[in-house]
């Protein structure tokens, strides 16, 4: 017999709406990041077109900065972890260990090498940094 969660859903229901709700965020995001790309566009343009009727000179378009390829695999390794840490300790608590906690470990494994893959990679954009800084121009 399995125990509704707060009374009124059924765990089948729940295992039913999960990878719905987890394909629905993903569209969802992705169709923000679309929009507010244009959004942002839009108003770039707005901006160099009134700078024309104004008779002054048309902006340069911002500049955006490059972002260190480590740290993304290191955010993502630290939540990795977490979430790898968290499932242990719970299915632990819930199953023991080797019943269940260990399927917490494939997370947690997971973040340790992209923390790991991210450590290298700061590595070598600081060395990259270095011999920029220090070649003459």
């Amino acid at each position: 017999m399995s125990v509704p969660l707060f009374g009124w859903i059924e765990p089948e229901m729940v295992a039913v709406f999960i990878p719905i709700v987890a394909v629905l965020g993903g569209v969802f995001i992705a169709v923000t990041a679309v929009v507010m790309n244009g959004r942002r566009k839009e108003l770039e343009h707005r901006e160099r077109i009134l700078a024309l009727e104004k008779g002054l000179p048309i902006p340069s378009p911002a500049i955006e900065r490059e972002r260190p390829k480590y740290s993304g695999r290191r955010t993502n390794g630290f939540v990795m972890a977490g979430i790898g840490l968290a499932l242990t300790i719970a299915l632990s608590a819930e199953e023991g260990f080797a019943d269940g906690g260990v399927w917490g470990l494939i997370p947690l494994f997971i973040g340790i090498g992209l923390l790991i893959a991210g450590t290298m990679d700061k590595r070598e954009w600081d060395a990259q940094q270095a011999k920029n800084h220090n070649s003459p121009m």
